[in-house]
Order: structure tokens, then C-alpha cells, then sequence
């Protein structure tokens, strides 16, 4: 344990860390990250007044009484960690939280300069900051910078102290401006702070790390590896390698690049070329051949074979400067989807990968795991990551609503198998301003991203906007500008860009898109009662989904971490807060259990999770039937940012629901699957089905057989049959049997079918299982019709996002006792008994 206390020539070993890059002698790094940082708010202009840049080291100087923070870090999880603010996430805390973004807030670090690093170049870089900040070294101003996706750095030679002092003799000081207000002015160079899953405070913050880099005058910018696989089992790896020199005459060097395996046993293959650095920015091309080349797959069709690709840059033996690349090497590829005439459908939505299809089997990744980056711990990325595998999701989509990830995610994409789909930028549901200015922003934020990104094997697809055709007052100057921003981003990667999502709206198709390239299918949601399950999902036919919403609430437990007690049953104000649409929750559950289970807590929970599962289910299975005609699905969301009672399979508390089971049997790569034209039987009825497997593994199964097993509503066998079914043959789709039976049970009550796939040996090689009713059509459908209509005359009178509709202790409701009187409660929901 390290002392307190320590005297002037006594220094910490963490503030003297230095961590070196690549080869012996090459750059310099050390780590500004931690709890070593100090906070302070106060009303804008105001640091300046008081000249907080030129705060001295003195050991009883003007920060003592400053808050303690972390970076990476945000000023809310800052302010709650020492109790300046309350749980933002709890009850409707948030609210009161909104002062927090009318301040600027300072964050100091008081640092020594490693003795090693005296001689050389010195620059600060912040891999990130939220959202505008002026930076100061020593008093000094540095400059400022806007956007948080970007990372900048600052030449801090002449500035920097190497006296070794206690508590640091440097200081860096970093003043946040004032949260923007207004997403529609930030949009891509910030994440929008609104939304159908939270709403309030507008986070900001350092949200990634911090650093000092020493180097000689040339360093390595960037390296890009592109990969291309041969017949013969090989593989060129091509480098394109950017190298800045600060000096101001030529340079020759030497540059080494080494190739090996990463997490693969492979023999290293090095190479030198000599080159000639000019002043500026110099680009060179370097070629390795890779003989036996480990292939990376996502999970479901390969290994994930990663290489890491070292480039030192040597003169006269000596080491200037190095840097390491993972990748991995793969090829990728986009096809037309068959089926299709070239009036419905012209861009290519099959992705390939090494030759093998890639059936994106997808989850809206609406992370990070908190929206306060402070809170988004390495563990829950980690957790996540994991269930979302153990789900048998192959693919996570990050559209429009969400930030750029931080490496780490993608690092664990790459090394468990599971692609990405990326929105460049977060631009969404807007529209995008005209000014010239927000365009060569967002145009060179776009370009920064997709380098940062572009070696992660993980990553497939880029795109540039999230439904900003559909709600946008001017949806063709939108399109104009996503079009334009997949043309400065071509130079840069070959990734396939898709402009938009959805194309095939009526804006869309309004706009030139063709009718069946891609649909968000979220009318069942937004529906009020107007369709079901069976009858809506298959009228669909796009080539790929890239989104199909449902919601539902998280688990009891979960629930009771963020609603107060006293509001927990029958729901009170909180619910509201967190974006529960009480009658869509009604309507859903009557549509798909025939109840709008409002009679308790547990019971409301846990049919919004089935209700949830059950539509994932069915759309799923439907699309994944019509394979390879359709290629992509995507459900959103798999989690959400913020405790809500919105999207998710898995809550914001890394838990899963109830839906979560429906969407792993859903998603199985190969898939058992029964396929039913409706979901209500009346007593005694013919049920009939049509037994479905669908494989997207590039191996055939043989022997395989099917038991079905009909189960009344008590879960009693009332019917058993055994299909042959032969051999399941590679990336394939296609019906063996009908199966039927006599519905069980009266009027009201459930029946369940579970079906289990064995192979020649015996075992299970897939399993699944369904939930119908004993219902008759013609009695629920027009009372379905009838919840609708009161949510439609209640949003009517109210607006769709006024959760104050519920609550007529709120609203002004003639003889209700208002909320100075009584807890207001939803009034269709009733005390537990």
C-alpha cells in the first residue's frame, strides 16, 4: 500500500508508468487515465474569471475542495459517485438532474512527464471527449475541439515540467462547454439524448482515455490492412501505412513489417522497405504474402483466426517509431437476393463472407451498456457480448440512435465471431441541417471513424442513416447528403455502404428506392390493435429486415432497482417516466395471450416478455423460412442504455427476460421450425403445420428425424408423432412434413407444441417450442380492435409521449383525488390482492 503523504522527491510508481509501443525504442505511452482527476462546475464563463487554467501544483492549492472524478468518465456518474446528484436512473430523478447541463465543467490532472520521455516529442491525445472542450497545459490554452467521436492531440514539448513531484508538477486542465441542447444541430458528431427509451439529461464527459506519446519527429498515423484470399489457401495482406514527419528535411528509413498469428499458431513473415519520408504526411503500400492463411469467420460458419501486423520504422538500426494492427483475414462480398425482379429489389443484400453466406441473424446493439459512459464497465460489455452469442445472434447492428463503440466491443466481436453493422455516425430521425459547415464536419468525423474501424474483421457493413427519410421534413436533402457521405467514405474502406434504413418506405420508394429492399417492421407495435401476428408478418416480403420492434418490461427484480416502491403496484408516475406505453402493453398482450394480464405485477411482466418473445418468434421464423430470398433480420432492440420498459430481450441490469428464450430458439443456426397460418383454434378444430428446417451452417446433417409433441393446457401429452426427416443439407431452407392434430382443451385456454430434431446418432441437434390459444377469432379480434381504439382517443387528446395520459391524479380528471392527495396510479390496473 502506498503511503499518503509522500515529500517533493518521492513519486508515485503509477504517475511515472510508461508503456512502450511495438519494438524496443520506439514510442513512448503513458497513461493519464484513472481516479487521479478533479471536477468542478460552475456557470459558464466563470473558470475563465477565476482563471482556473492556472491552478498551481502547490500541495494545499485551490483543488482541494475540488470533486474527485474518473476518466474515462462522464460528469453525471462524477456527480453521483460523490452524491452531488441522485441516481439519475431512479425513479424520475433525471429531471432534477437538468441543472447539471447548464453549467461548463472543468476536469484537472495534475501529472509528472516520465524521465524517458525527455528528448523527444510530447504530445496529449484524448481518444474522445464529449462533447466541446478547450484544453489548457500549464495555463497554456492548446485549443479547443468539437465532436465527440474524434480523437485530437496537442504538441506539449515546450510546456511540460520533468520535475518528478508527489502529486504531479504539470497540469492539464480541460474545460467542457455546455451540453448542446439541441440534436438536430449535433447530429453525428453526437449520439441524440432523447428518444423512445430516455429522455432528460444530456450526458458529457472525457468517455475515453487520456494519454501522454513521446516520440521521435516520425511517428505511424494509421495503418490499414487489406486482405484478399488466393486458390491456393493463401493470402496477400496489403498495408497501407500513413506516416506523419515533423521534421523538416527528408528522412530515409527503413520500414518493418512483421506478420504472425495472434491467437493462431502461424510462422512470422517479415519484410523491409526502404523508404524516404518527406516533411508532412507520407502514404506507403507494403505487401506480405501469407502462405496457409487461417481464415476468421463469425462463429456459426469458422474459426476466428486473428493476425497482428507490426510496423517499425527503423533508421540506421534504431527504432523511431512502432505500432501493431490486429486483423483478420477474410473476404467479403455482397449478392442479390434470388427471387427478386429487378423492379422490386437492385442492390445486393446477401453478404458473403469467405464464400460462405452470412444469414445476418442481428440484435440492435442499443448500447453502450449505460448511456452515462462512466457507468459502462469492461465487465458489462464482456457479459453482454457473451449473452448475445449464447442467443445465437451471429450479428450486432449500431444504427443511428447509438455512439460509435468503444474498441473493446469491437474487440470482442472479433474474437467471439460475431459481425457488425454500423451506422458511421449516430444520425437519426431528423432532419439534417443545410449548412455547408455541418457537412465537411460530419464528412471528416466520418472518415476518422471508418479508419478507426476498418481493420476490426467483425465489421461488414457501414450505413449512413437511421429513418431520416421517413420522419424528416425534408427527406430528399437528407438522402442527398447520406449519398454524399458514402462517397467520401469509399477512399477509405471496402465495406459495403448502404445510404439509409429503411429504403423501401413509402418515402423512401417515394424518393426511387425499389419496393423490397429492406423494412423496419414495427406496425404490429405501432399498430393499436389494428392486425395480428400471423396476419400482418406475412404479407411482408423485402429482401432483409433491418428492423422488427416489439417491447416489453424488464424483470421484477430489475424493476423494483429503479421504481420506487410506493409506484411499483398498480404503477405510478415512474412507469410513465420510463417510457411505458401502457395501453400498446395492454393491446399486445390480449392480441398474443388473450389477457391483458393486469391483475398483478408478476403476472403484467411476465406477459409483456412472452408477448414480446412470441412476436419475435414467429417473425422470425417466417423470414428465416424464406431464406435465401430474405438475408438479414434484425430485432430492436437486444438491450437498451438506460433502465426503460421499452426495447430489450436483455435489460439494462445484463438480465435476460422471458423473451430472451424465444429469441435464442428463434435464431438457432440450424433451425427446427413449424409454420402455422394462425395462431387462435377453436376446441376440437384441425390444427395443421408445416415442419420446416432451415440450416445457415455450411454442413449437412444426416438422419435426422422430428418428434412433435402437442401439450394441452396443463402441459399434458395429448399427441405424439415422429417425422423423418433424412438429411439437412448445407445453408439451406426447405419443408419436409405437415403435422396435425386435434386442438385441445375449451374456449380460453392455451395449448403448446414442442418439436425436437435428432440426428443419425440420436442426439438433439435442434429444438423448439410454441405457445397458441383455444380462442375464437371472431369474439377477440374485434374486442383487440376496441383496446386500439381507446389508446387512439387517449393519444388523441393527450400526444404520444405523454405518459400523463395514464394518470389522472395528474391530468386534471373531474372527481380523481389529485397527486398532493394520493399516489397517481393507472387506473385499468388493479391492487394485488
Amino acid at each position: 500500500m502506498m503511503k499518503s503523504v509522500m515529500n517533493d522527491k518521492q513519486v508515485m510508481t503509477e504517475e511515472n508508468a510508461v508503456s512502450r509501443s511495438g519494438h524496443a525504442g520506439g514510442r513512448l505511452k503513458h497513461d493519464l487515465s484513472g481516479f487521479l482527476w478533479k471536477l468542478e462546475g460552475c456557470l459558464p464563463g466563470r473558470g475563465m474569471e477565476q482563471k482556473f487554467p492556472e491552478i498551481n501544483h502547490d500541495h494545499m492549492g485551490d483543488m482541494l475542495d475540488w470533486s474527485h472524478a474518473h476518466v474515462p468518465g462522464d460528469v453525471f456518474t462524477d456527480l453521483w459517485r460523490i452524491g452531488r446528484i441522485e441516481d439519475p436512473h431512479y425513479a424520475r430523478n433525471s429531471l432534477k438532474a437538468k441543472w447539471v447541463n447548464e453549467y461548463e465543467w472543468w476536469y484537472m490532472r495534475h501529472f509528472n512527464v516520465p524521465p524517458e520521455m525527455e528528448g523527444k516529442r510530447i504530445e496529449v491525445t484524448f481518444e474522445g471527449v464529449d462533447y466541446a472542450c478547450d484544453v489548457f497545459v500549464n495555463g497554456t490554452p492548446m485549443g479547443s475541439h468539437e465532436g465527440m467521436f474524434t480523437a485530437f492531440s496537442f504538441d506539449i514539448t515546450d510546456l511540460v515540467s520533468f520535475e518528478q513531484l508527489a502529486r504531479g508538477r504539470n497540469l492539464l486542465a480541460v474545460r467542457l462547454h455546455p451540453a448542446p441542447r439541441r440534436y438536430s444541430r449535433v447530429a453525428g458528431r453526437k449520439p441524440a439524448w432523447h428518444g423512445d427509451y430516455w429522455t432528460s439529461v444530456v450526458p458529457s464527459g472525457i468517455w475515453k482515455p487520456v494519454y501522454l506519446e513521446a516520440y521521435d519527429e516520425a511517428r505511424i498515423e494509421d495503418i490499414y490492412v487489406k486482405t484478399s484470399v488466393q486458390d491456393d489457401g493463401s493470402a496477400d495482406v496489403v498495408l497501407e501505412i500513413e506516416v506523419l514527419h515533423h521534421g523538416k528535411t527528408e528522412r530515409t528509413v527503413d520500414v518493418v513489417v512483421a506478420v504472425q498469428g495472434e491467437n493462431v499458431r502461424t510462422e512470422e513473415v517479415e519484410i523491409s522497405v526502404q523508404q524516404t519520408l518527406q516533411s508532412g504526411r507520407n502514404m506507403f503500400r507494403i505487401s506480405v504474402r501469407i502462405e496457409d492463411a487461417k481464415l476468421w469467420y463469425p462463429w456459426d460458419l469458422g474459426e476466428q483466426n486473428l493476425y497482428t501486423a507490426s510496423v517499425c520504422l527503423k533508421e540506421y538500426g534504431k527504432p523511431l517509431d512502432a505500432r501493431e494492427q490486429l486483423f483478420g483475414i477474410r473476404e467479403l462480398e455482397m449478392k442479390m437476393n434470388p427471387g427478386f425482379t429487378e423492379d422490386e429489389v437492385e442492390y445486393p443484400w446477401t453478404l458473403m463472407i469467405n464464400g460462405k453466406r452470412h444469414f445476418i441473424r442481428s440484435g440492435t446493439w442499443g448500447g453502450p451498456p449505460d448511456i452515462f459512459f462512466g457507468r459502462a464497465t469492461d465487465e458489462k460489455y464482456e457479459e453482454l457480448i457473451r449473452l448475445a452469442k449464447a442467443a445465437n445472434m451471429n450479428n450486432l447492428r449500431i444504427f443511428g440512435w447509438h455512439p460509435t463503440e468503444i474498441p473493446y466491443f469491437y474487440e470482442l466481436c472479433n474474437r467471439e465471431g460475431i459481425t457488425v453493422w454500423q451506422d458511421i455516425l449516430p444520425i437519426a430521425s431528423l432532419s439534417l441541417p443545410e449548412e455547408e459547415a455541418y457537412k465537411e464536419a460530419i464528412f471528416s468525423d466520418a472518415v476518422d471513424v471508418v479508419k478507426q474501424l476498418r481493420n476490426h474483421p467483425c465489421m461488414v457493413i457501414i450505413e449512413g442513416g437511421e429513418e431520416i427519410l421517413m420522419s424528416a421534413s425534408d427527406p430528399a436533402h437528407n438522402l442527398q447528403l447520406m449519398n454524399e457521405l458514402g462517397e467520401v467514405v469509399k477512399p477509405y474502406t471496402d465495406l459495403h455502404y448502404i445510404p439509409v434504413s429503411p429504403l423501401s418506405d413509402d418515402v423512401g420508394v417515394s424518393l426511387g428506392f425499389k419496393p423490397k429492399e429492406s423494412v423496419h417492421a414495427n406496425g404490429l407495435f405501432y399498430g393499436e390493435g389494428r392486425n395480428t401476428i400471423e396476419r400482418y408478418y406475412r404479407k411482408l416480403d423485402f429482401a432483409a429486415v433491418p428492423e422488427l420492434a416489439i417491447s416489453s418490461c424488464p424483470n421484477v427484480e430489475s424493476i423494483k432497482k429503479f421504481i420506487p416502491e410506493e409506484e411499483l403496484w398498480p404503477p405510478g408516475p415512474s412507469w410513465g417516466h420510463h417510457w411505458t406505453d401502457f395501453d400498446v402493453f395492454r393491446t399486445l398482450n390480449f392480441e398474443v395471450l388473450g389477457t391483458q394480464a393486469t391483475g398483478g405485477l408478476q403476472e403484467f411482466v411476465e406477459a409483456t416478455q412472452i408477448t414480446q418473445g412470441v412476436h419475435f418468434q414467429y417473425a422470425l421464423e417466417f423470414f428465416r423460412r424464406r431464406k435465401p430470398k430474405t438475408s438479414a433480420l434484425c430485432i430492436c432492440h437486444y438491450i437498451t442504455f438506460a433502465p426503460d420498459m421499452k426495447w430489450g430481450v436483455v435489460d439494462y441490469y445484463q438480465q435476460p427476460k422471458r423473451s430472451y428464450e424465444y429469441l435464442r430458439l428463434a435464431y438457432q443456426p440450424l433451425l427446427i421450425s413449424l409454420d402455422y397460418e394462425k395462431r387462435r383454434w377453436l376446441p376440437g378444430e384441425d390444427f395443421e403445420g408445416r415442419l420446416w428446417v432451415v440450416n445457415d451452417r455450411y454442413e449437412p446433417f444426416h438422419g435426422c428425424k422430428a418428434k412433435v409433441c402437442f401439450r394441452s393446457s396443463g402441459c399434458e401429452d395429448v399427441f405424439v408423432e415422429e417425422v423423418e426427416l433424412g438429411e439437412i443439407k448445407p445453408d439451406s431452407s426447405a419443408e419436409f412434413a405437415t403435422v396435425r392434430c386435434k386442438v385441445p382443451g375449451k374456449l380460453g385456454d392455451r395449448f403448446h407444441i414442442e418439436v425436437e430434431m435428432t440426428d443419425a446418432a440420436g442426439a438433439v441437434v435442434s429444438e423448439n417450442k410454441y405457445l397458441l390459444l383455444v380462442a375464437d377469432e371472431r369474439v377477440d379480434l374485434p374486442r383487440l380492435k376496441e383496446i386500439g381504439a381507446e389508446a387512439i382517443t387517449r393519444k388523441v387528446k393527450f400526444g404520444n409521449c405523454n405518459y400523463l395520459r395514464y394518470f389522472d391524479g395528474l391530468n386534471h380528471t373531474p372527481g380523481v383525488e389529485t397527486a398532493d392527495e394520493k399516489m397517481p396510479t393507472v387506473k385499468e390496473f388493479v391492487y394485488e390482492k
